[in-house]
């Protein structure tokens, strides 16, 4: 699977995506916004990487599960010692385990952007039913700014972007990287959200929804 090895290769070089200064202001504001909706909850978070999104959550979560496909990126998470509420499990995101914890948040941050179209909703069915009713869904992704991020190599037949990136030694994959509007986030959540909010930045937009009470 390429993006599973593309990030078993980018690990260790991965959190210098934050470091652009240009992306300082709303890194500051996205801080401030996870902040607040993470305070005091039981999170699933599915695809955490090198937990930068799991270190901003961490000081006011109640507890966080912290789930990647990749150990290597994990292992980087684990190493930022974020305190016995946060739990590592490395995991599929399209078929999670079952957890102990009755989870009343979810979050998925730099992840949508890389979830096929067709994939959507799957995924967001798998995501929302370890979520239990009322619970908060949160997502953190890239908006495209020419010049910052790489250009579209290709679309496939179900409209996903492609991307090619190349790492510090000199090794080029290619990866999937959608751009979504705001109708698009629409209509995927709405199936599985009430109340979908998107917060759009520069660099960034933000997204929260609210898992029904009921599914009837």
């Amino acid at each position: 699977m390429m993006m599973e090895t593309y990030y078993r290769a980018r690990a260790s070089e991965y959190d210098r995506f934050y470091e652009n200064p240009e992306r300082q202001e709303d890194l500051a504001q996205l801080r401030d916004w996870l902040t607040g909706h993470a305070r005091g909850r039981t999170i699933l978070e599915v695809a955490a990487g090198t937990g930068f999104w799991t270190q901003v959550a961490a000081p006011v979560a109640k507890a966080i599960m912290a789930t990647d496909l990749v150990p290597e990126t994990l292992a980087v998470a684990a190493n930022r010692g974020l305190g016995q509420h946060v739990n590592w499990c490395v995991a599929d995101a399209y078929a999670l385990p079952k957890f102990a914890l009755p989870f009343d948040a979810g979050m998925a941050h730099m992840w949508w952007s890389h979830v096929e179209k067709q994939r959507r909703f799957a995924f967001l069915s798998d995501l929302t039913a370890h979520l239990e009713p009322e619970s908060l869904i949160l997502m953190i992704d890239q908006t495209y700014v020419d010049g910052i991020c790489t250009p579209v190599s290709r679309l496939d037949e179900w409209g996903n972007r492609y991307t090619l990136r190349k790492l510090g030694d000199g090794a080029v994959y290619e990866i999937v990287k959608n751009y979504p509007s705001d109708e698009e986030l629409h209509d995927a959540f709405e199936r599985f959200g009430e109340d979908i909010r998107i917060m759009r930045l520069h660099h960034f937009w933000a997204l929260t929804a609210r898992k029904p009470a009921s599914s009837a």
